[in-house]
């Protein structure tokens, strides 16, 4: 089983984050210079969301918004669910396997250091985990 903790999977060199108010092309814009998928969205050193490409896609693409003058607090995800990074490894990717998470915050203490993707997490404990997973995915069409 998979007990390392979350923060050693995480990518350190800096959280990449935008206020409220940056427009979806300035959030945008910092995705791809730090070549990642998602901006943790805070205020007041508080995570309030988060944005992701899903986000971009489906809600300012699609809609037809103007990334240029739509300020990304309107098309976030709002209070996005996170992880302690002293977690094991094996809740964040149950976590993202049940809810189908692409980035999940990663707080320590009530500070947010970091986006776990589902590119952190490492195959071979996902493997270890399959057999379980497995059994969550049955059970849950089951249910349906």
């Amino acid at each position: 089983m998979p007990t390392r903790p979350v923060r050693e999977i995480i990518e350190r060199d800096r959280l990449v984050a935008v206020t409220p108010t940056t427009t979806v092309k300035g959030a945008v814009d910092e995705m791809a210079e730090h070549c990642c998928g998602s901006v943790v969205i805070m205020a007041d050193d508080s995570i309030v969301g988060i944005f992701t490409e899903r986000d971009l896609m489906l809600r300012v693409v699609h809609t037809g918004r103007d990334p240029a003058t739509t300020p990304v607090g309107e098309v976030m995800t709002k209070t996005p669910d996170t992880i302690l990074a002293d977690a094991p490894v094996a809740d964040a990717i149950r976590a993202m396997d049940e809810f189908s998470y692409r980035y999940l915050p990663v707080l320590d203490g009530e500070r947010c250091i970091g986006v776990v993707s589902t590119r952190h997490l490492p195959f071979k404990d996902i493997i270890e985990m399959s057999a379980e997973l497995q059994t969550r995915h049955d059970i849950a069409e089951r249910m349906r």
